[in-house]
């Protein structure tokens, strides 16, 4: 059951958010389906690795760059007044920026979501940035919990939800940005699916061929796989839905120092498949049940074949929706 929307008809929004696989525009696109007026501006003032490892590090040398990109914002969106102005899991905006924005703004209502935990963004004084939002949410329990924020988890594309109709032809999938232990994990799982003669997909995405060769030199894993075995461009979100619908489980690991469910569990719960994952949180959520999520030890990963037998039991469609974005985006933008 999709719940009833609040009504965002004629307001005016400004989303400020990171690229992250086209889930920006997913949010932008569904804001302004529901009458809306939105206008976007990237949170980063570039996309290449450098710059993202530059603002991730908070180096002196790109803090000039950040300051004069959000000034020029500033001017762009100088004529607007806006209702409502969205940062999703900021990184670039200092206190002095936020500063900026309130002054410029005084009547607009300053929302935060966060996808990724506070402490990945290097807030130094969470406490005083948070300050600056009139209502502030998070996918993470434990940054709810200390910083008296609004627990929300993430979402999924209602569209997703016809996904039962397709014929499955994978046995499990993954699809996602190899972190952490991430391909440990995978090649465990690729070699004893071979012994069990499953048939699967897997898309390792790298940031960078510089991240391999880095891999390459500090990960044992990675001896023996050569470059040609990753992708080094993310998949469009319309082939990873093909893939997810044609998978009867998925795989997905959440990074060591995140609590919060992914992006793609929320899908996988969408589209009615089941789901193998190293976060143990999961047990914690409405929808979880032992038939369709199968949690494992991230240091002894290991399938067991009996898992990809069935569907498993279905989950009420009432608790389906409470995931979706429709919900999501009433979550946020409630009085």
């Amino acid at each position: 059951m999709i719940p009833p929307k609040i009504d965002l008809k004629d307001r005016r929004i400004l989303v400020i958010c990171a690229k992250f696989f086209g889930y920006e525009i997913k949010v932008v696109e569904h804001l302004r389906s529901r009458g809306a007026l939105v206008e976007f501006a990237d949170e980063r003032p570039g996309n290449s690795s450098l710059a993202k490892t530059l603002i991730r590090l908070h180096s002196v040398i790109i803090r000039p760059i950040i300051n004069k990109y959000y000034i020029e914002i500033l001017k762009r969106f100088s004529k607007n007044d806006f209702d409502d102005i969205l940062f999703i899991s900021p990184e670039c905006c200092s206190l002095k920026i936020m500063q900026l924005f309130r002054l410029q703004y005084p009547k607009a209502r300053f929302l935060l979501y966060m996808w990724d935990s506070l402490k990945n963004k290097g807030h130094r004084t969470p406490d005083a940035f948070l300050s600056f939002f009139d209502r502030s949410l998070s996918f993470d329990d434990e940054d709810s919990r200390l910083y008296g924020l609004i627990f929300r988890p993430l979402f999924f594309i209602e569209s997703m939800m016809d996904s039962s109709r397709e014929k499955v032809k994978y046995a499990f999938s993954f699809v996602g940005t190899i972190h952490s232990d991430r391909f440990k994990i995978i090649r465990t799982f690729s070699e004893e699916a071979d012994k069990l003669g499953l048939k699967y997909f897997v898309y390792p995405f790298l940031p960078s061929r510089f991240h391999y060769w880095l891999y390459r030199l500090t990960k044992r894993e990675f001896q023996g796989f050569s470059i040609n075995h990753f992708h080094f461009h993310p998949m469009p979100y319309s082939e990873v839905l093909k893939i997810l619908k044609k998978s009867n489980v998925i795989i997905d690991m959440e990074h060591p120092k995140q609590r919060g469910l992914t992006m793609r569990t929320l899908e996988v719960l969408g589209a009615g498949k089941k789901l193998i994952t190293t976060n143990k949180e999961i047990r914690c959520y409405s929808f979880f049940s032992e038939d369709r999520v199968m949690i494992i030890d991230r240091k002894k990963p290991s399938l067991r074949s009996s898992f990809f037998e069935d569907n498993g039991n279905p989950i009420s469609s009432d608790v389906i929706s409470r995931f979706s974005i429709t919900h999501w985006v009433n979550d946020i933008f409630q009085c």
